[in-house]
């Protein structure tokens, strides 16, 4: 559909090097999954994988703010400005990208923790994981990024049990705490003036409260304003890339963009629907409903198109979790693999 409808009633926007790219995006995606089929990859393989990345991510990030210490050329550095020093982006192309990847790994790797040992706990992990947490903070906290410290709650909200409410109460004051011992963090000061400023959906607010937010938040609102159910360029896009032409642009930015109503705008709503759908399938756990929810409104939602590594990474991950735990026959039915063949392989 991505590619019929916009050739069909907007040939004059058809762009195939956007459309194959998220071809490829969807290939790649396919072949994993088939090559996890026929894995023997197991928990303790996805441990390691999580473990070793976590750890890779803050060394590199080490190295870099000793560079910045030091005044030595910067390893591997991208996307990089002296007016702000400390905003390092480790192994992604930006900070930001580093920020929402290190999060949704520690919320992965606790996550796989707790469902091999169900008695595991915050204490527990901070006792056994000191190593992991410390890899996991030492970014989030020192990277200069603002959305570290939005994505860093889906960690310590996978610890709030409403059962046990007197410890998650206690998770909850704690988080306050560093919060308050951190407002004079720029970091922190920014979320604080988006999320003020976002409530209002004061388009101009928003802007003034964090410029770099804003081609996110704004974008989306814009998308909202023109996404309609009347028109049949509602339902099959208004063509390729259209968002740009259709919505104003934000300062400083030469083009528009319709932020998570993206593909809704250029392919229509029924492909949005179809792509929503999916990647909610894939990342929403029934056992962890909140943290898994926030993951998908952060990551495909937000994201907005799919021509993003982000968010096939995230999906990645999410669909590695479940092939791993749910290695039955109930699940072999649902991806279409023989459970005689999963037999087979596990003997």
């Amino acid at each position: 559909m991505m590619i019929f409808f916009p050739l069909v009633l907007h040939p004059e926007t058809m762009r195939w090097s956007t459309v194959l790219y998220s071809c490829m995006f969807c290939l790649y995606f396919m072949s994993f999954a088939r090559v996890l089929y026929h894995s023997s990859f197991t928990g303790e393989d996805f441990f390691k994988v999580l473990r070793g990345l976590l750890f890779a991510y803050c060394i590199v990030l080490i190295i870099q703010q000793f560079c910045v210490l030091t005044g030595l050329p910067i390893f591997n550095v991208s996307n990089y400005t002296p007016l702000e020093p400390w905003k390092l982006n480790s192994l992604m192309s930006e900070p930001s990208h580093s920020a929402r990847i290190i999060p949704i790994m520690m919320y992965m790797y606790i996550t796989l923790k707790m469902k091999m040992d169900m008695s595991y706990t915050f204490k527990q992990s901070i006792k056994e994981d000191r190593w992991v947490w410390l890899a996991f903070l030492w970014p989030v906290l020192t990277m200069g990024s603002a959305t570290a410290f939005i994505f860093m709650l889906i960690v310590f909200v996978k610890f709030i049990d409403i059962k046990k409410f007197i410890p998650s109460i206690l998770l909850v004051f704690s988080l306050v705490v560093i919060f308050s011992i951190l407002s004079e963090n720029k970091s922190v000061t920014r979320v604080r003036n988006v999320l003020v400023a976002t409530v209002t959906l004061n388009e101009e607010a928003i802007i003034r409260a964090d410029h770099s937010a804003s081609f996110r938040i704004v974008p989306t609102i814009q998308g909202a304003k023109k996404a309609g159910f009347g028109t049949v360029n509602d339902w099959l896009g208004y063509g390729v890339d259209a968002d740009q032409e259709l919505i104003a642009p934000l300062p400083s930015v030469q083009k528009g963009s319709a932020g998570a109503f993206y593909m809704w705008i250029n392919f229509g709503l029924i492909v949005a629907i179809l792509f929503w759908v999916f990647s909610f399938c894939i990342i929403f756990m029934k056992e962890d409903k909140i943290p898994s929810i926030l993951v998908w409104i952060l990551v495909p939602f937000i994201g907005g198109g799919i021509n993003s590594q982000i968010i096939w990474f995230v999906l990645c991950l999410f669909f590695t979790y479940k092939y791993i735990i749910h290695k039955n026959d109930d699940f072999c039915a649902k991806i279409g693999i023989s459970p005689l063949y999963m037999q087979e392989k596990n003997s």
